[in-house]
């Protein structure tokens, strides 16, 4: 228990004490797209478990830190990302299985534009504190 207390501490401060709370595994999808269009890196990372792993534009990164690196190049594109109506979760117990389409538009730090789309697979995990965050996110699916 205490070593999740601590990996708790250790998010909150790698989000700068932000708090963006999924109270259920839909709402991830809603809160990762107002944070990315809003561009608040915080409240991005927030969704993400401290031991996440995600495949980012650069490659696969695992761990908090590196998460918010990644995250921190899609935010510096001023990306403007939306999903389509089509969400679908699976839950079992405090696990569940996200599936999505998605849009993501920005501009890349040489000016050019950064348009791509795809079907996200995501594994979200019930946090001791009720709140769900990523623990994997495939943005490109399997492919």
């Amino acid at each position: 228990m205490q070593s999740m207390q601590r990996k708790k501490v250790a998010v909150e401060i790698a989000c700068g004490q932000h708090v963006n709370s999924a109270a259920s595994p839909e709402d991830l999808h809603k809160l990762l797209v107002q944070a990315l269009n809003s561009g608040d890196l915080d409240a991005l990372v927030a969704l993400y478990a401290f031991d996440g792993f995600l495949v980012a534009r650069s490659g696969p990164v695992r761990g908090i830190s590196a998460i918010r690196k990644a995250l921190a190049e899609y935010v510096a594109m001023g990306s403007r990302r939306s999903n389509s109506l089509r969400v679908r979760v699976v839950q079992a117990g405090d696990t569940a299985l996200l599936v999505a389409d998605w849009r993501f538009h920005g501009t890349a730090a040489d000016g050019s534009d950064v348009a791509t789309s795809g079907t996200n697979i995501e594994v979200a995990r019930r946090q001791p504190d009720g709140n769900w965050r990523y623990l994997i996110d495939l943005p490109y699916g399997l492919s």
